[in-house]
């Protein structure tokens, strides 16, 4: 087989690229087969050669069907990564703005391919040549994750203060039951005192509610850092993220991820005899690998849609954030100790509803422009609703009163026209509500109040109700300019 005809495979590699490399970059969360995924990319790679075949007989031209093809890959597979570069430029960048932009370069390029007298076999080549490229870097990479150990990061992690040896009879002994724990993630829900301040906005119907079921608030709750996967994987691992791998904050997003994934939390509760269960309503940051049972969207449709032009006619942001909220149904019904890690992806970006839940469309962007400001709003009061709904239903359903943890992961991001350091401390400030059980009498503990930093929470309800003695840590807060994105 001559060069020539080994390059129509190009544009089949060029479509299965995206999908391809953003299956390699969460493969350890990925919970897909990989025949599966391959079998799905092989049948993408046979549909776009046959679209290149039907350009053959109908143009005649060897070079111009290839060359159109791929325009068409591109067009198709490669938006996502055209979206995000608009976004870069303006925030404010929505898909109504970008499809139509991205599409009059497809008929501008496509029409010149169409009319010109030119022979564009040079061309064909360059495409060629870059596109096998690109293919082979992407599998190589993927070859060399392939032979690492999906777990050598956590069995490189050295903690400190290990657990004391506690058994359920001891905790029984300190509470009198063993008690389920539900944390719940917010994403994005910013401190009362910003969004009073920076806002206008009175977040109190939302506090009493949580204070008449007997919660906790932590009006100066911060978070110790600014973003998901620095801030969730420190708080469920106890230790700041400088403990567990060197240069934390600069550290690969796939190496933060696989501490969230496999935390030490959720491995203490394990071997305490906990069922852990993870909920998610977003799979790229958190999607509960580790987990005895899992709920959340399908990581599968993810990787494949994802990076096309499909994704903001296909995606359902809607429906993975009420099936998170619906699943504590199915979750209550477990009848033994549970560990619930919930991550919800909102009332952070994409804002899809308005303060009833009504439908806003799907509205991309930063919190850092006064409209999505108002969405954020809007979002925050609905998710406000569902939470008092949660709540509710997992008081009605426990035969003993459980410990509940509302604590966001971060704050929200002020507009630009704020100084850096209150855009900073707007980032960190975020919210947290604690349900905790009274103890025994006779039994000894810590302070009764709730810490004020995500970074000793658990430390915090592992000494207070398991017996332990990690004790808590000093409060450092750390920022970085991926926070402003």
């Amino acid at each position: 087989m001559t060069i020539k005809k080994l390059i129509i495979f190009i544009p089949s590699l060029l479509a299965i690229f995206p999908s391809f490399s953003l299956y390699s970059a969460n493969i350890d969360v990925a919970n897909v087969p990989f025949f599966i995924f391959l079998l799905s990319l092989f049948i993408i790679g046979l549909a776009v050669l046959f679209v290149f075949l039907v350009f053959r007989v109908l143009l005649k031209n060897y070079s111009k069907a290839a060359i159109l093809t791929t325009l068409l890959v591109f067009t198709i597979f490669y938006y996502g990564y055209f979206f995000r570069a608009t976004q870069r430029v303006y925030l404010g960048s929505r898909h109504w703005m970008t499809i139509p932009l991205w599409g009059l370069m497809f008929i501008i390029v496509g029409s010149y391919i169409l009319l010109t007298k030119k022979k564009l076999d040079d061309a064909f080549k360059i495409i060629g040549i870059f596109g096998f490229f690109l293919f082979i870097v992407s599998f190589s990479f993927f070859l060399i994750d392939g032979f690492k150990d999906n777990h050598q990061q956590n069995q490189n992690v050295t903690f400190p203060n290990k657990m004391d040896r506690v058994s359920l009879d001891s905790v029984n002994s300190i509470l009198g039951y063993v008690p389920d724990l539900y944390y719940i993630v917010p994403d994005g829900y910013a401190n009362s005192n910003v969004l009073e301040e920076f806002f206008g906005y009175d977040n109190s119907e939302f506090i009493s509610y949580l204070k008449s079921k007997k919660f906790t608030i932590v009006n100066n709750s911060e978070s110790n850092y600014c973003e998901t996967l620095f801030s969730m994987p420190a708080t469920l691992n106890m230790e700041y993220g400088e403990t567990l791998i060197q240069n934390f904050l600069s550290s690969p997003r796939a190496e933060r991820k696989e501490l969230l994934e496999y935390n030490r939390t959720a491995d203490l509760f394990k071997n305490l005899g906990y069922k852990y269960i993870s909920i998610s309503s977003e799979n790229t940051a958190f999607s509960g690998e580790y987990a005895d049972e899992k709920f959340g969207s399908s990581m599968f449709f993810r990787l494949l849609i994802s990076p096309t032009i499909f994704n903001p006619l296909l995606m359902k942001p809607k429906q993975d954030i009420l099936g998170a909220f619906d699943a504590f149904k199915k979750v209550l019904i477990i009848n033994e100790p549970k560990f619930v890690l919930v991550h919800i992806l909102s009332p952070h970006a994409p804002y899809v509803f308005g303060p009833n839940g009504e439908n806003v469309g799907i509205n991309y962007g930063a919190e850092n422009s006064l409209n999505d400001m108002k969405l954020y709003l809007g979002q925050l009061e609905f998710i406000n609703s569902e939470l008092e709904k949660t709540v509710d239903t997992i008081l009605k359903n426990s035969a003993h009163t459980p410990i509940i943890i509302i604590q966001s992961d971060h704050g929200v991001l002020l507009l630009n026209s704020y100084e850096m350091q209150t855009i900073k401390d707007g980032r960190l400030k975020n919210f947290s509500a604690y349900l905790l059980p009274e103890k025994i009498k006779g039994s000894m503990g810590i302070t009764v109040d709730p810490p004020y930093t995500n970074i000793n929470t658990f430390r915090f309800i592992f000494d207070r109700y398991f017996g332990t003695n990690f004790g808590l840590l000093e409060n450092r807060k750390f920022y970085s300019d991926s926070c402003e994105k």
